[in-house]
């Protein structure tokens, strides 16, 4: 009898132990998302609508112009589930272009001004799980080093292009995010997140929400 109790408790410890073990496994993770961009309008962009408005007002030239905030976005990476709650993940992220467009006219000829700022980059996140069997809620913050180049070109139209530019911006910047999952199998999440990049090129925010999907391996 004493030989049966103390071989059920040793197995009883092993599977305890095992459960534990398992619980504590490092899991990695695949995702991709893809969604849409929208960012705040940048200082420079205000300060050069301001400027050219002033302009064409003194010379007594038609002006017109447009800033179209919102572009195509999608994001790439692997991570790591170190337990049930918390994970640690690495990305690729381009948050697409946003684009201004300004039209000095006198009638006659029409002047168009163009200037585009395009951002991607690398950074990681670390991301908090609150998992309910196949649903889970989770919360995220992230540090990411993001290039953004401008480009800049004026032309004439009928006469073509006779000024252009280009420079680039790369900044580290902050991020944080919410979102939620569902699994259809063990191995196949879909994932819908909402996030914020701050300080993109030291000068606005960028939101960004996606759509994705998680292999688990």
């Amino acid at each position: 009898m004493l030989r049966k109790s103390l071989l059920a408790i040793l197995v009883s410890g092993a599977m305890v132990a095992g459960v534990q073990a398992a619980e504590i496994q490092p899991n990695g993770y695949l995702f991709g998302n893809i969604g849409k961009s929208d960012a705040d309008t940048p200082d420079y962009i205000s300060g050069l609508d301001r400027e050219l408005g002033i302009t064409a007002n003194d010379f007594g030239l038609g002006f017109g112009s447009d800033y179209d905030e919102q572009d195509s976005a999608f994001k790439v990476g692997a991570g790591i589930q170190i337990n049930r709650h918390v994970g640690l993940e690495f990305q690729y992220i381009d948050l697409g272009t946003v684009t201004y467009k300004a039209r000095l006219s006198d009638g006659i000829d029409t002047l168009n001004a163009k200037v585009t700022g395009g951002t991607d980059g690398f950074g990681a996140n670390v991301v908090g799980t609150l998992p309910f069997d196949r649903f889970k809620l989770l919360g995220k913050i992230g540090y990411h080093k993001l290039k953004t180049e401008v480009k800049e070109k004026v032309s004439v139209v009928g006469i073509g292009t006779f000024a252009e530019g280009k420079e680039s911006v790369t900044e580290w910047v902050s991020s944080f995010g919410v979102g939620a999952s569902y699994a259809f199998t063990p191995q196949i999440e879909l994932v819908a997140e909402f996030e914020r990049y701050q300080d993109v090129a030291d000068e606005y925010d960028v939101d960004f929400a996606s759509i994705g999907l998680r292999y688990n391996f």
